[in-house]
């Protein structure tokens, strides 16, 4: 472009020439900015937090698209403008849809994957989650488990952290443990999961659908209010409804 063939005009006054390339310098920074700052914001918290992998390839995007605006000029930039905000809304819809669709979910951010249990190391899992052994040795040294005997679990969630469930007798101990004889415990089993009954994991604890049903029966709950149902290690149900609470912030 000819350094006195683009004239750009604010408040009365006109940008020629170099003064062009200072404004373009100043002005898509900012704008590219403003656009990820408002693309977080409609994206959620989770983005800025602990990403998934979809969410991390999403973030590197953005950013990469994001820092070739803020280079352009302001005959060029309207493209990338445009790339940002289309893969911004798409991140948005893709939330929806896994919010909405238990199955989209699981194509979109896969599932949790056991990589140790029963004292056995699941080399399979390893294989899947793309973990060699050195790798898931050190993490576990990391969270401060050097010894695998002191896992009962260990897994792999989709964002690519691993979880551990310790024995009972490697927990720090509690002032209610103080008096309390060793004892086998199992994660808590999620019998219902926003309102739709896991049949697997009650087959798990030998109990059937109608079991269930009456148990929500006694309690006079509807299932489709449920949001959360689990029965924990002492085999007591707890539940959480769903409910119209105001969300606040802290």
């Amino acid at each position: 472009m000819n350094e006195y063939s683009f004239h750009f005009l604010i408040c009365g006054y006109t940008f020629t020439g170099d003064k062009m390339e200072y404004l373009e310098m100043i002005c898509l920074p900012v704008i590219s900015m403003l656009v990820i700052f408002i693309l977080t914001k409609l994206m959620g918290y989770r983005q800025i937090t602990q990403l998934s992998l979809y969410d991390y390839i999403i973030g590197i995007t953005i950013g990469s698209i994001a820092s070739e605006l803020s280079v352009s000029s302001f005959d060029d930039y309207l493209p990338s403008l445009i790339a940002m905000v289309i893969f911004g809304l798409v991140t948005v819809l893709l939330s929806i849809i896994t919010r909405l669709s238990k199955k989209a979910r699981t194509v979109i951010e896969g599932k949790a994957i056991i990589l140790y249990e029963n004292d056995q190391l699941n080399f399979k899992a390893l294989k899947i989650g793309k973990i060699d052994i050195d790798e898931f040795l050190m993490t576990c040294r990391i969270n401060g488990y050097f010894n695998l005997n002191d896992l009962d679990k260990i897994i792999l969630e989709t964002n690519g952290r691993f979880s551990f469930y310790p024995k009972e007798s490697a927990r720090p101990v509690q002032f209610v443990d103080l008096n309390k004889q060793f004892s086998n415990e199992t994660i808590p089993l999620y019998l219902i999961k926003e309102g739709e009954i896991l049949e697997d994991n009650l087959k798990y604890i030998h109990k059937d659908k109608q079991w269930l049903v009456n148990q929500l029966k006694i309690k006079g709950i509807q299932l489709e209010k449920v949001q959360l149902m689990y029965q924990d290690p002492k085999g007591n149900l707890n539940y959480y409804l769903n409910n119209n609470k105001n969300s606040y912030f802290i």
